[in-house]
């Protein structure tokens, strides 16, 4: 079950959401409990598919699968061929290999990120490029970045906590509520922020690409453009 999503309006009130406003932004949003599969797009540069709520996943030889355990409170990396059992959200990535990890979710983020974030690498990338899970822990009244985007697809975890995703450009944003429970999958160039109230939020976002350095800022089109004041 997709959540429901309103649009923000300039006068600050909010209006029904047509769904291809949000396919357009590329932003899909399944509420607790929700059952469901969610499978890269032709478009997309790396192939994932993206199991929702309780499955029996199958990976086969020269993938591997990123899962939650029945707890939501451990995650383990397999490599197949295997069969996985997953209540909450597994995630198979083709042709990626890695060895065999696990790891439990009890302890809290240990690297600075913006506006009084953090996070803490639960599977780092082994190389750089290669898909990395991420444990992201925002406290009260904050917002995780300015208005951005990621050149490849976000799978997102709400562990615990409370606050908002916001998608969109200027006055036409799509926004909707982030509970416990719920999956966020964010396609590549989403225009996108996280935010939150009262409640801090945590949440486990996967990278099926990961960035370091400026290897996706050194491109012509780039460097080939000189901005002047208008």
């Amino acid at each position: 079950m997709m959540l429901s999503m309103t649009v923000a309006a300039r006068d600050g009130d909010t209006v029904p959401i047509n769904r291809d406003l949000a396919e357009v932004y590329g932003v899909r949003c399944f509420a607790p409990g929700s059952h469901a599969v969610v499978e890269a797009r032709s478009t997309n540069l790396y192939h994932y598919r993206a199991f929702i709520g309780i499955h029996e996943v199958t990976v086969d030889a020269g993938d591997c699968v990123y899962y939650l355990g029945d707890d939501a409170r451990s995650a383990s990396l397999r490599r197949g061929p295997a069969r996985v059992a997953s209540r909450h959200l597994a995630t198979v990535i083709r042709g990626y290999m890695p060895e065999d990890k696990s790891t439990t979710i009890h302890q809290g983020t240990v690297l600075p990120y913006v506006n009084g974030c953090s996070t803490k690498q639960l599977f780092p990338a082994d190389r750089p490029g290669d898909p990395t899970l991420q444990l992201l822990s925002m406290p009260p009244h904050t917002t995780e970045q300015v208005h951005h985007v990621h050149s490849t697809v976000r799978v997102v975890y709400v562990l615990s906590g409370r606050g908002v995703s916001v998608v969109g450009i200027g006055d036409h944003t799509v926004k909707h509520e982030l509970v416990h429970g719920m999956v966020c999958v964010l396609e590549p160039m989403c225009p996108h922020h996280f935010e939150t109230g009262a409640e801090p939020l945590l949440c486990i976002p996967l990278h099926i690409f990961s960035s370091t350095g400026r290897q996706e800022l050194d491109h012509p089109m780039l460097h080939g453009t000189h901005l002047i004041d208008r």
